[in-house]
């Protein structure tokens, strides 16, 4: 099963890992996806260059996981060789022996292209999904990462290796918040001049907001028992 593939300015990256089709269950458990993992399967990366798209894709085994949704993929030359950096919410395992499986966390792939071998790092412990950036910087470097998190939105610093967290948590339930959007504040604009945009669900009055983050003070808040007029202009 292949949910999403990365994108660098020079490469695709596609993603060959062990949920795999299963005929038995499609045929005998109605209305349940008939994907399985698979312990033999085994889990790869494949590399296709742009500019060749008919052209060989390179192979490289990495250790068995699953992975819905990309971050980010880019380029890069170190003293080491040409490599290419994959940022993805990974699941360790997911849907074997009847269990949903892990949670995911943010990861890292470097794949060195020169020397054909692939480096795994763990970026964070938190468990979150849906990762994005700043759409402009797809397939380029970027700075920040944003994900959600059970209540909260989660934004990695990829540079220093840090995470800042904004909770949506309502006093008796967890707030719901979506994926985040950036918007950038105007064309030239960097990674914390704008603003993040993220429905939200409150399950206390059942209802749907639309928050608009700062995206230069992420974790702010209104102080409790703020109030007062608004006056136009």
């Amino acid at each position: 099963m292949t949910h999403d593939f990365a994108l660098s300015a020079e490469h695709i990256v596609l993603m060959d890992l062990p949920i795999v089709f299963r005929l038995d269950i499609a045929r005998n458990i109605p209305r349940d996806l008939p994907y399985r993992w698979s312990d033999d399967y085994g889990a790869r990366l494949g590399v296709l260059r742009r500019d060749d798209p008919y052209g060989p894709i390179r192979w490289f085994d990495i250790a068995p996981c699953y992975v819905f949704h990309v971050l980010n993929a880019f380029d890069k030359t170190t003293d080491d060789g040409k490599v290419i950096v994959l940022q993805a919410a990974r699941y360790t395992e997911l849907w074997g022996n009847g269990a949903r499986g892990s949670d995911a966390v943010m990861w890292s792939w470097t794949i060195n292209l020169t020397r054909g071998t692939v480096t795994e790092e763990q970026i964070d412990e938190r468990a979150v999904e849906f990762p994005r950036i700043d759409d402009r910087l797809v397939g380029l470097p970027a700075r920040y990462g944003v994900t959600v998190g059970m209540g909260k939105l989660v934004r990695n610093d990829l540079e220093r290796g840090t995470a800042e967290e904004l909770s949506f948590s309502t006093a008796t339930k967890p707030g719901g918040p979506g994926e985040a959007v950036f918007a950038p504040a105007h064309s030239e604009a960097g990674e914390l001049s704008g603003w993040y945009l993220s429905y939200t669900y409150d399950p206390v009055r059942d209802g749907s907001d639309l928050a608009i983050i700062d995206a230069s003070n992420f974790p702010q808040r209104v102080p409790y028992g703020f109030h007062g007029n608004w006056i136009a202009d």
